[in-house]
């Protein structure tokens, strides 16, 4: 195992995922890739136009914040644990993305949290880790998250 991905949605959440992913990346001498993935804009310019300037800005805030935390865990792990790691913000699908990475960085191991829904949301709600476990040719660690 040389490459491990840790797909990151909340701040609170990073935290534990991070661990594990080290755990592995030290018994196993790999690099861990750091990954947040924000909204997409829309790729239509008249859909940018239209839409209010406050969305955009908003957005660009939050992926610059996500830019500015990943780089923190990412100086912050080279220090204290000496593994190679790299973070990268993308905006777009988080499904589509994770997938891209994967094939692009020849990922071997992705580590994401889990959080348990209630019956009610599984029958409304499209399962998108499903769909990312059908997509993917390699194996997904799921971290309970509490």
């Amino acid at each position: 195992m040389k490459n491990l991905l840790v797909a990151i949605d909340r701040r609170q959440d990073a935290e534990q995922l991070m661990t594990h992913a080290i755990n592995i990346a030290k018994l196993t001498d790999a690099k861990i890739w750091i990954m947040h993935v924000t909204e997409a804009d829309p790729d239509d310019f008249l859909a940018r136009e239209a839409g209010p300037q406050y969305v955009y800005e908003k957005r660009a805030k939050e992926r610059k914040n996500a830019s500015v935390e990943i780089q923190k865990w990412v100086e912050e792990v080279k220090e204290k644990y000496s593994i190679d790691i790299e973070g990268l913000v993308i905006s777009g699908e988080v499904a589509k993305s994770i997938k891209k990475i994967v094939d692009e960085r020849n990922i071997d191991l992705v580590v994401a949290g889990h959080k348990k829904k209630n019956l009610l949301y599984g029958l409304f709600a499209a399962n998108k880790k499903k769909d990312l476990i059908d997509d993917l040719k390699i194996p997904l660690l799921a971290i309970p998250l509490i």
